[in-house]
């Protein structure tokens, strides 16, 4: 057993590589081309009933829809204000938004509603449909509306609208119809990713079945796996070795495939409580909890009622058997996955934001496969292969512990703004718009005089644009006011703010 021990120190470090390949799983949207709105969303409208029209969104992955931002109004003319009908929709997926601080309702897919047009109208009425929302890499765009042409008869029942098939407009020009680029968008292995190809995916994720094939958890069950299948026997071939391994890690694929099929299945509603705060936060204690075991302090396992149970049951299993290893396949994926549950988790994400059922199964049996792949060539090499211990690998410890560390900082960094808002950064807020107070203008005129009055005193000015659905505006009044330096200005600067928007 004290071999084993330090058959597991070389490789910790590995644990690192495959964290860091797996974050990049499940950040592909963020190293990605945003893609312009009229890609991110798609919409039609046609006629279901005398008085009802129904919606229909098809949204691109990796974005979604605010369910409270759908809009439906008639202009109905002669000077009178707009009309606005009503919305029946099915409920949306609940996620807490940091810009906003609230938890909101979304949509990720594909999601239709219906509005109801009133009798009362008459004649041919504008149409139009107001939707927002975002990418889940972080860029939010502008109100989206699409102009259509309501045409109703004497009675008030709709005969037709036209314009369904027109190119979406943004309520703004603004140049929202570019992609917009990310610093991070040269990164190999997330363009492999983001592509979503079968060949592009799954061998990443076979890549990565072998780097977890070589963590602490996997690679000492290795000798001692080696020894239960062959059931003992003094002298079994490589041939029927090499077998019964395959038998094995066909009972271990069996298990990640399932949760693949699964993440699929469960597509987006999986990456947003992944996404919550707490979750994001219960990683970062995780990478600390872990990071302290590399420095000694303690020994992170199963629970031993968990180990005695899972023991007693492999036991009983007769070694040397192809359906009693591959038996033993399944309840070793059930121990090694707590161990693995981080790196897992990045996976489970990523297939999630895919949507794909069948690219989920498989390349989660891909990533199996690479997890067997150190017993398979022990059932070949009669365990030559294994690595040799040594002292160095107490530094290469230490040095695993400091790295994992980090990682927890910078796992933990976008939850930091939540974490402020509990502990006081709305007072925060106030308190820079008392010291730093914005005079409201609201036409041109009103805009020239103050500029004039702070050219006459000398002073710069600050101009804030602000809209109640700009997004980047409320993140600048909860990140960028919010700052205690930025309050130092006040006795020479003069803030104006422009509304209505």
């Amino acid at each position: 057993m004290n071999d084993i021990k330090w058959i597991v120190a070389p490789w910790r470090a590995v644990w690192l590589i495959l964290s860091v390949i797996l974050a990049l799983c499940a950040g592909t949207a963020r190293a990605q081309t945003f893609l312009p709105p009229e890609q991110a969303f798609q919409a039609s409208v046609s006629q279901i009933g005398p008085h009802t029209l129904q919606v229909d969104f098809t949204l691109a992955r990796a974005v979604y829809l605010y369910r409270e931002r759908l809009e439906a109004r008639v202009d109905a003319g002669s000077g009178a204000p707009p009309l606005w009908l009503k919305w029946t929709l099915p409920p949306g997926q609940s996620k807490h938004d940091p810009t906003f601080d609230k938890v909101l309702e979304v949509y990720h897919g594909d999601v239709s509603g219906q509005v109801t047009v009133p009798d009362t109208l008459r004649g041919e009425l504008p149409l139009t449909i107001v939707y927002q929302g975002c990418a889940d890499a972080g860029l939010c765009y502008p109100p989206q509306k699409k102009q259509l042409r309501l045409k109703l008869d004497d009675h008030g029942q709709i005969l037709s609208v036209t314009g369904a098939a027109a190119a979406l407009a943004p309520v703004s020009s603004n140049g929202a119809d570019k992609p917009a680029q990310t610093a991070g968008d040269d990164g190999g292995i997330s363009r492999a990713l983001a592509s979503g190809q079968w060949w592009t995916v799954v061998p990443v994720f076979l890549l990565a079945g072998i780097l977890l094939s070589l963590t602490p958890c996997v690679l000492p069950m290795v000798p001692i796996l080696s020894s239960i299948i062959v059931g003992q026997k003094e002298h079994v071939s490589r041939g029927r070795g090499f077998a019964l391994a395959l038998s094995y890690s066909q009972g271990m694929a069996l298990v990640y495939t399932a949760l693949g099929v699964a993440a699929g299945l469960l597509g987006q509603g999986l990456a947003a409580y992944l996404q919550h705060p707490w979750v994001v936060l219960g990683f970062a204690v995780l990478m600390v909890l872990l990071a302290l075991s590399m420095f000694g302090l303690y020994e992170l396992q199963l629970p031993p009622a968990v180990q005695s149970w899972l023991g007693a049951g492999s036991s009983r299993l007769p070694g040397g058997k192809f359906i009693s290893v591959f038996a033993m396949g399944v309840v070793s994926a059930l121990v090694v996955s707590p161990c693995v549950s981080a790196p897992l988790a990045g996976a489970l994400l990523y297939i999630s934001q895919t949507h794909d059922v069948v690219l989920g199964g498989t390349a989660l049996y891909a990533m199996a496969w690479g997890m067997s792949l150190p017993l398979l060539l022990v059932g070949l090499s009669a365990g030559s292969l294994l690595p040799r211990t040594g002292p160095w690998m107490k530094a290469v410890k230490a040095l695993f512990g400091v790295l994992m560390l980090g990682m927890a900082v910078w796992v933990a960094r976008p939850a930091w703004p939540y974490l402020q808002s509990l502990v006081g950064a709305a007072p925060a807020v106030s308190a820079h718009r008392s010291v730093l107070p914005f005079e409201r203008v609201r036409t041109v005129a009103e805009l020239d005089a103050a500029l004039a009055q702070a050219k006459a005193q000398g002073k710069p000015v600050m101009l804030d644009f602000y809209a109640d659905w700009c997004t980047a505006c409320l993140e600048m009044e909860h990140e960028t006011f919010a700052v205690v330096g930025f309050q130092k200005p006040q006795d020479f600067l003069r803030s104006l703010e422009k509304a209505g928007l």
